[in-house]
């Protein structure tokens, strides 16, 4: 009579039990595995709007405050508004005259309402599109398409964007600014983004909103910057012969 050993390998209750449990725990994991990768996608997506925005709005506060059709080419005046507030207004003298500067601005600087030509000129509206982008007037209502080019004529490409439909569009405002005491050491007041005016003020508002064209629900985005820019004028640089 032979005997044969009947033992052979096999898998233990505890060892299926614990791979059970493994393969439960990985299954639990996976939406949320998921979800991360989605959210990391959409701050993808975000982070490219940000960047669009952020560069259109650069690129517009590189612009004159308002043109105004001075054709300076080195620098820009302060130009009147229809708002009135005296802190902000030409300071005129006591017979009458203007003296060609702000309240507290010292005689030696060239911000002034005077150009060159010594005339003082006005603010012009919003809308005033003339076609060459030379101020941010220029720039409200404006519509663009993110492009990105391989610098070839020749060659169509889209870069490392995922979404490449962004949309940027842009819109020009007045701010009513504060009547307040400039001089006053502390100086408190609301944003100034809240409250628009129909007339020419001191205080201009940018605002580029990115939003995106594409189909896909994933890539839906919409980011806004804004930022403002001040009736201030520009300085001129200063020249010396050696």
């Amino acid at each position: 009579m032979h005997i044969y050993n009947l033992n052979r390998k096999a898998v233990a209750m505890i060892e299926l039990i614990f791979a059970i449990v493994i393969m439960g725990l990985a299954l639990m994991s996976a939406p949320m595995l998921i979800s991360q990768a989605s959210k990391g996608g959409l701050t993808a997506v975000q982070q490219e709007a940000i960047v669009a925005a952020s560069t259109e709005l650069g690129m517009i506060m590189t612009r004159h405050w308002d043109e105004a059709d001075t054709n300076e080419s080195d620098y820009a005046p302060i130009l009147k508004v229809n708002e009135n507030i005296t802190a902000l207004n030409e300071t005129v003298t006591a017979d009458g005259n203007g003296t060609g500067k702000r309240i507290g601005t010292p005689a030696s600087s060239s911000r002034g309402f005077v150009t060159s030509n010594g005339i003082r000129l006005q603010a012009t509206a919003l809308n005033n599109e003339d076609g060459t982008f030379d101020d941010i007037d220029d720039f409200n209502g404006k519509h663009t398409t993110l492009s990105v080019s391989a610098g070839d004529s020749t060659t169509a490409a889209v870069g490392d964007y995922i979404d490449t439909s962004l949309q940027i569009d842009t819109s020009i405002a007045y701010l009513s600014a504060p009547n307040i005491s400039y001089a006053a050491t502390t100086i408190s007041f609301n944003s100034p983004f809240s409250s628009t005016s129909a007339n020419s003020t001191n205080i201009k508002s940018i605002s580029t909103t990115v939003t995106s064209g594409s189909h896909d629900t994933e890539l839906h985005t919409r980011i806004t910057l804004r930022a403002f820019m001040c009736n201030i004028g520009t300085y001129t640089l200063k020249r010396r012969t050696f």
